[in-house]
């Protein structure tokens, strides 16, 4: 049997059995409660509780629908442009750099989601968002 144990402000202690009805998480990104089932989400053994997170099925569809948007020249364009209005400038030359182009419509098709996530980590991975 396993258990959570916790001790109160007022020094008494609280435990409590872990059971598959009272294990909780919040999803990351709506901060919605969800149950979780231990054993479906540890079954391929990889997972651990520090860095394993569920995401609820709203926001499940959400990224399903942003991953199903098609990746224009244009909307390149306008991404790079934002963010070197953003204070970015440097980082998108350099990236422009980097792919050997001086615009964004120099990039071939097969380039177009690579670019947009380089351009996404300038900012995620900056620690901004």
């Amino acid at each position: 049997m396993f258990y959570l144990k916790t001790k109160l402000a007022n020094g008494k202690v609280l435990k409590a059995n872990i059971t598959d009805e009272n294990v909780f998480t919040l999803c990351p990104n709506c901060a919605r409660e969800l149950p979780v089932d231990l054993v479906e989400v540890f079954s391929d053994g990889e997972g651990d509780l520090y860095s394993t997170s569920i995401i609820c099925s709203a926001c499940t569809k959400k990224r399903k629908h942003i991953e199903n948007i098609k990746i224009t020249v244009d909307g390149i364009a306008l991404l790079s442009d934002t963010l070197c209005q953003a204070g970015y400038g440097k980082q998108v030359y350099d990236l422009l750099d980097e792919y050997e182009i001086t615009s964004v419509y120099g990039l071939l098709p097969e380039q177009y989601e690579s670019f947009a996530e380089a351009l996404k980590a300038l900012v995620t991975e900056g620690g901004r968002i």
